[in-house]
């Protein structure tokens, strides 16, 4: 051996007792979750940072929070898709307003539902309305007033 030349040690001797930065576990994570290369992941976040730095943040704190705290998310989510399910499953609720007498909820029609005849009456009169004032800007009346009131403005 020559005087300058040391012996090498390997790699994983030297950095056995490290696991990474929590960049590296969380990259490492996500790889081994989606069954991935950890350089798909990289290059994710790092097109995701191009095109908004903010979501890529946001992005990352949360996949590091669901890589260092295993099941909490997927507990979360079961949660919440169980609650959607039983929520879709039971049906709507007959709901209750503010200001309606003690008892009551809405004016009710014979099925139980809500009668929106008022309501309807109502929409046909605003479209209705809404027509003739298209009618009337499309004519050829509207554009001779607005030529009036131009000279008159001037």
């Amino acid at each position: 051996m020559s005087c300058c030349h040391r012996p090498r040690r390997s790699r994983g001797a030297r950095y056995h007792h490290r696991r990474g930065g929590f960049i590296s576990r969380t990259v490492r994570g996500l790889a081994r979750k989606f069954g991935i290369p950890k350089g798909v992941v990289i290059v994710g976040f790092v097109m995701l940072f191009i095109m908004s730095a903010p979501l890529a943040i946001v992005a990352f704190l949360a996949s590091w929070y669901w890589v260092s705290h295993p099941g909490k998310v997927e507990a979360a989510v079961d949660r919440a898709m169980e609650q959607t399910r039983r929520t879709f499953t039971e049906g709507p609720r007959q709901p209750s307003y503010q200001g309606a007498p003690s008892g009551a909820t809405a004016a009710s029609s014979a099925d139980g539902g809500l009668d929106f005849s008022k309501l309807r009456a109502k929409f046909a009169e605003l479209e209705k309305r809404a027509g003739r004032v298209e009618e009337h800007v499309a004519s050829d009346e509207y554009a001779l007033n607005q030529e009036f009131n131009d000279i008159d403005k001037s």
